[in-house]
Protein backbone atom coordinates (compact mmCIF):
# COMPACT_ATOMS: atom_id res chain seq x y z
CA UNK A 1 0.00 0.00 0.00
CA UNK A 2 1.46 3.25 -0.76
CA UNK A 3 0.41 6.51 1.69
CA UNK A 4 -0.03 9.82 -0.68
CA UNK A 5 1.02 12.74 1.25
CA UNK A 6 -2.28 15.19 1.67
CA UNK A 7 -2.12 18.40 -0.23
CA UNK A 8 -1.08 20.47 3.22
CA UNK A 9 1.87 18.83 3.92
CA UNK A 10 2.79 18.26 0.14
CA UNK A 11 2.44 22.21 -0.21
CA UNK A 12 4.85 22.89 2.88
CA UNK A 13 7.34 20.05 1.80
CA UNK A 14 7.27 21.83 -1.61
CA UNK A 15 7.75 25.41 -0.64
CA UNK A 16 11.26 24.35 1.68
CA UNK A 17 12.46 22.42 -1.06
CA UNK A 18 11.72 25.70 -3.75
CA UNK A 19 13.50 27.92 -0.72
CA UNK A 20 16.57 24.67 -0.40
CA UNK A 21 17.35 24.67 -4.03
CA UNK A 22 16.50 28.34 -5.09
CA UNK A 23 15.82 27.62 -8.69
CA UNK A 24 14.70 30.17 -11.81
CA UNK A 25 11.04 30.95 -12.03
CA UNK A 26 9.28 32.37 -14.65
CA UNK A 27 9.45 36.20 -13.56
CA UNK A 28 5.63 36.94 -12.53
CA UNK A 29 6.31 40.75 -13.83
CA UNK A 30 6.89 39.85 -17.60
CA UNK A 31 5.15 36.06 -17.15
CA UNK A 32 8.21 34.71 -18.80
CA UNK A 33 8.78 36.67 -22.00
CA UNK A 34 10.71 38.91 -20.61
CA UNK A 35 8.96 41.89 -22.17
CA UNK A 36 6.45 44.20 -20.83
CA UNK A 37 3.67 44.74 -23.28
CA UNK A 38 1.35 48.40 -22.53
CA UNK A 39 -1.06 50.00 -23.91
CA UNK A 40 -1.95 53.69 -23.64
CA UNK A 41 -5.11 53.73 -22.16
CA UNK A 42 -6.06 57.03 -23.98
CA UNK A 43 -4.83 56.82 -26.97
CA UNK A 44 -4.21 53.06 -27.87
CA UNK A 45 -0.91 53.37 -28.72
CA UNK A 46 1.49 50.34 -27.67
CA UNK A 47 4.74 49.79 -26.56
CA UNK A 48 6.87 47.18 -25.74
CA UNK A 49 10.02 47.02 -23.07
CA UNK A 50 12.67 45.18 -21.43
CA UNK A 51 11.11 43.94 -18.28
CA UNK A 52 12.90 45.60 -15.24
CA UNK A 53 11.95 43.22 -12.76
CA UNK A 54 14.30 40.11 -14.65
CA UNK A 55 15.92 42.35 -16.88
CA UNK A 56 14.87 41.02 -19.76
CA UNK A 57 15.65 37.52 -19.17
CA UNK A 58 12.19 36.16 -18.34
CA UNK A 59 13.35 34.33 -15.16
CA UNK A 60 14.44 35.28 -11.70
CA UNK A 61 15.62 33.35 -8.79
CA UNK A 62 12.48 31.62 -6.43
CA UNK A 63 13.64 33.88 -3.73
CA UNK A 64 13.82 37.01 -5.54
CA UNK A 65 10.50 37.02 -5.87
CA UNK A 66 8.74 40.13 -4.41
CA UNK A 67 4.97 38.51 -4.43
CA UNK A 68 4.08 37.21 -1.29
CA UNK A 69 3.77 33.74 -2.63
CA UNK A 70 6.56 33.34 -5.28
CA UNK A 71 5.84 30.38 -8.22
CA UNK A 72 2.37 30.43 -6.28
CA UNK A 73 1.81 28.19 -9.94
CA UNK A 74 4.23 25.62 -8.34
CA UNK A 75 2.84 24.40 -5.17
CA UNK A 76 -0.51 25.05 -6.82
CA UNK A 77 -3.32 21.80 -6.72
CA UNK A 78 -2.88 21.33 -10.08
CA UNK A 79 0.82 20.52 -9.78
CA UNK A 80 -0.16 18.67 -6.79
CA UNK A 81 -2.42 16.22 -8.61
CA UNK A 82 0.22 16.25 -11.58
CA UNK A 83 2.82 15.13 -9.41
CA UNK A 84 1.27 12.27 -7.15
CA UNK A 85 -0.16 11.09 -10.40
CA UNK A 86 3.38 10.47 -11.94
CA UNK A 87 4.46 9.22 -8.51
CA UNK A 88 1.77 6.89 -8.80
CA UNK A 89 2.60 5.79 -11.87
CA UNK A 90 6.33 5.02 -11.21
CA UNK A 91 4.95 3.20 -8.12
CA UNK A 92 3.27 0.90 -10.17
CA UNK A 93 6.00 0.32 -12.97
CA UNK A 94 8.12 -0.49 -10.12
CA UNK A 95 5.67 -3.19 -8.27
CA UNK A 96 4.20 -4.16 -11.12
CA UNK A 97 0.59 -3.01 -9.61
CA UNK A 98 -2.33 -1.44 -11.45
CA UNK A 99 -2.42 1.87 -11.85
CA UNK A 100 -5.51 2.65 -12.13
CA UNK A 101 -6.95 0.82 -9.69
CA UNK A 102 -4.41 2.70 -7.06
CA UNK A 103 -4.99 5.98 -8.52
CA UNK A 104 -8.72 5.57 -9.22
CA UNK A 105 -9.83 6.57 -5.32
CA UNK A 106 -7.26 9.49 -5.14
CA UNK A 107 -8.91 10.86 -8.62
CA UNK A 108 -11.95 10.78 -6.85
CA UNK A 109 -10.60 11.82 -3.80
CA UNK A 110 -9.51 14.97 -5.65
CA UNK A 111 -12.56 15.59 -7.48
CA UNK A 112 -14.66 15.69 -4.17
CA UNK A 113 -12.08 18.49 -2.94
CA UNK A 114 -11.66 15.94 -0.13
CA UNK A 115 -7.74 15.94 -0.31
CA UNK A 116 -6.66 18.34 2.51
Amino acid sequence: MMLIAGYEQWKEAKRQMLEQENPEIDCEECRGTGQIHEVCSCCGGEKEEECDVCDGRGTIRYLDSSKPTPGADLVGRRVYFQEVISDLKKWCAYTRQDFLALAAPFVSAYRRGEVE
